[in-house]
Formats: structure tokens, C-alpha cells, sequence
């Protein structure tokens, strides 16, 4: 499969092989078409290396907003099963102060949402429980039934 194009400059994929993770770090704000582009992007590094366990630093982003999660949920994520093949696992990083926003707690989905989905996100403050919880999803990672 050819090289990945290079990631934009508001953006960082790192495929760590002794986690079997895709580490993403978003390096600034952006718009939703760069949002688009960066996720774009993280698909096709993930292709190469069929990984789909993806650990998110959006702490430097700060912008979850409601059109960008609802092109996640409605138009990204939903396509991840047919190209990946399996469960996606995504460990977003925020800041405390995101955490507790209420309108960007609005804008992700609450955890009955990615029940018999084939992608399920979770947010988090520190990496290594992140990493762990990808790790944990990786271990117990079961076909999907058949809809």
C-alpha cells in the first residue's frame, strides 16, 4: 500500500506499533473542513496499518462543536466498519476545563449512544488511562451481530 500524504501542519498521526495505537494529536483550533481533512487523514494511516485504536489529543483543539460532532457521528464514524473491519475504539484527550463545558458535553454523545455500534468513543484527562481503556477495548473486541 503507497505512503500516507503528509499530515497537515495542524495535525500529528503516529502509528505506535508496540500498542498496536494510532497516537493523533490535533496541534491547534480548526475549521470543519480542516477537521475533515485531519480525520481524512487519520483513516488512511489507519488503513495502512489496520489499526483502529486511536488515542485523540484534542487538549491543544478546544473546539468540539455540534456540526463537527454530528459529521463524526452521522458521516465519518458510521463508514469506519466497512474500510477498517472491526470495532473502532477512540480515546478523545481534553482538557478539564473541556470536560466540564457543557456545550461541548452537549456535542459528544452520552454512552448508551455507541451501544451495538461499531465504533464507540470515550473521553478522557490523562493518556495512560486512555491507553489503557484502548488496550482494554482491543483485548475484548468481539464481531459486531449481524443487522
Amino acid at each position: 500500500m503507497p505512503a500516507a500524504a503528509p499530515a497537515p501542519d495542524f495535525l500529528t498521526v503516529t502509528y505506535r506499533p508496540d500498542l498496536e495505537v494510532l497516537l493523533v494529536r490535533w496541534m491547534r483550533v480548526v475549521t470543519l473542513a480542516e477537521l475533515q481533512q485531519g480525520y481524512q487523514h487519520l483513516l488512511d494511516v489507519a488503513l495502512r496499518h489496520q489499526c483502529r485504536q486511536w488515542l485523540l489529543d484534542a487538549r491543544r483543539r478546544f473546539n468540539t462543536d455540534r456540526e463537527g460532532a454530528r459529521w463524526m457521528v452521522e458521516s465519518f464514524l458510521p463508514g469506519l466498519h466497512a474500510r477498517l473491519g472491526g470495532r473502532t475504539y477512540l480515546a478523545y484527550l481534553l482538557v478539564p476545563a473541556i470536560m466540564r463545558d457543557t456545550a461541548a458535553d452537549a456535542a459528544f454523545p452520552p454512552p448508551e449512544f455507541f451501544a451495538g455500534k461499531p465504533f464507540i468513543g470515550q473521553r478522557f484527562e490523562e493518556e495512560n488511562t486512555a491507553i489503557a481503556w484502548l488496550q482494554e477495548g482491543r483485548r475484548h473486541n468481539q464481531p459486531l451481530a449481524s443487522r
